[in-house]
């Protein structure tokens, strides 16, 4: 059974943080600073316990490690995503918006334009350059057609939109130069799903006539002279069985075959069990490639993991995956810490009551450090978290 903690309001700087419960590894304990700040945890959340009828809007928030959380602002669509730069954090919110949380502890809501002729209809993601520019991602309505866009430091650079069905993932990448890398996928006129990246607008099939492929999040790695190493996760196979893998695009635009995932015995359960794998999203440090993501198995469901290049490590959960109907724990984003992997993700206990009304629990936003599970803010209504973001 979950243990509510107490709850510790403090002011600290210039905009509210709260102290939330968060239990460690299956113990339970509190906190009464925000010191623990060198890897923050982006999402959104109710602030308080509510029932349906009442609950508060809900409020974009930074948690850092200890169950801080610090409240960024109101938001009616939520934050997608975000990064980081010169040690502020950068949060795409799909209301058209960008958030700027200072290392000065300013707060800044930056206006995303459209301009005539053009509708907001989707922010997907954000990407700061390493000179510090700033890139969303999303769609737009034009002309009553949806179209992939992309702006920079807030002005539209472009709209794109293949043939057939397409659609871009929530994320972005950058480089320095500002290429830009979005991730998707398009049906083709074989029907067949063909993983994408956007370059700029323009798209690139990574394995045509490929069967069921897709990708899923994009960075950029080590830059050269000539270009920048692009890495891209996502999944490829068939109907009967796809794996979760990662591209890489080299700086002379060549992008390698993908490179899968090992397919384990997972949740204690058969290899052959595992109907397949995919990955949410990805990080890379120096040539070692890490993704998190899913594997479902049957009899299971979907079994929260993250890879380090081809090997699969389990991450834990509270509740048995065999016997929980709705029970599930969704991987959004990873990162490194101190050398330890760290993953962030949403995290639902249909067992967990919240009031009279309700037969079942809430989304819970989570962490993973070092495979060990942290669940974030027990005294929040539903949360969820969308990126980590580490400091360097």
């Amino acid at each position: 059974m979950k243990n509510i903690l107490y709850i510790f309001l403090i002011s600290c700087f210039s905009f509210t943080i709260i102290s939330c419960a968060k239990k460690s590894g299956g113990s339970s304990g509190s906190s009464s600073s925000c010191n623990n700040s060198k890897a923050s945890i982006v999402g959104n959340a109710v602030t308080e316990k509510c029932s349906r009828t009442d609950c508060p809007v809900s409020k974009i928030v930074i948690w850092d490690l200890d169950g801080c959380m610090m409240v960024v602002g109101d938001s009616v669509m939520g934050a997608v995503d975000a990064a980081s730069h010169n040690n502020s954090i950068y949060i795409a919110d799909d209301g058209g918006f960008y958030w700027i949380v200072g290392a000065d502890n300013k707060i800044e809501k930056k206006q995303i334009n459209y301009p005539s002729g053009h509708k907001p209809s989707e922010i997907t993601g954000i990407s700061v350059n390493s000179v510090g520019n700033v890139y969303v991602a999303g769609k737009v309505r034009k002309n009553n057609k949806n179209y992939t866009a992309y702006w920079k430091n807030g002005e539209l650079v472009k709209t794109f939109k293949e043939n057939g069905t397409y659609d871009s993932e929530i994320h972005v990448a950058a480089d320095s130069k500002g290429n830009v890398f979005i991730p998707g996928y398009r049906v083709d006129e074989h029907h067949n799903d063909d993983g994408a990246i956007w370059i700029n607008g323009n798209i690139k099939i990574l394995q045509p006539e490929s069967g069921i492929v897709e990708a899923t999040d994009a960075v950029v790695g080590s830059e050269t002279a000539s270009g920048s190493n692009v890495w891209i996760s996502g999944a490829h196979g068939s109907s009967t069985l796809s794996l979760a893998g990662y591209w890489q695009r080299k700086p002379n635009g060549n992008i390698n075959q993908i490179t899968k995932v090992t397919k384990v015995s997972t949740y204690n359960l058969a290899k052959n069990n595992v109907n397949s794998s995919r990955a949410s999203s990805i990080f890379v440090s120096g040539s070692t490639v890490y993704m998190a993501g899913a594997v479902n198995v049957v009899n299971a469901g979907d079994v929260p993991v993250y890879w380090k290049n081809k090997v699969q490590h389990e991450l834990p959960v509270e509740f048995d995956l065999k016997t929980c109907d709705y029970c599930k724990a969704d991987t959004t984003d990873i990162s490194l810490l101190d050398s330890n992997v760290l993953v962030v993700g949403d995290y639902y206990d249909e067992k967990d009551k919240v009031d009279s009304y309700y037969s079942h629990g809430e989304k819970k936003a989570v962490y993973w450090l070092d495979k060990k599970l942290h669940i974030l803010c027990e005294s929040c209504g539903s949360s969820y978290a969308v990126a980590v973001v580490v400091m360097d």
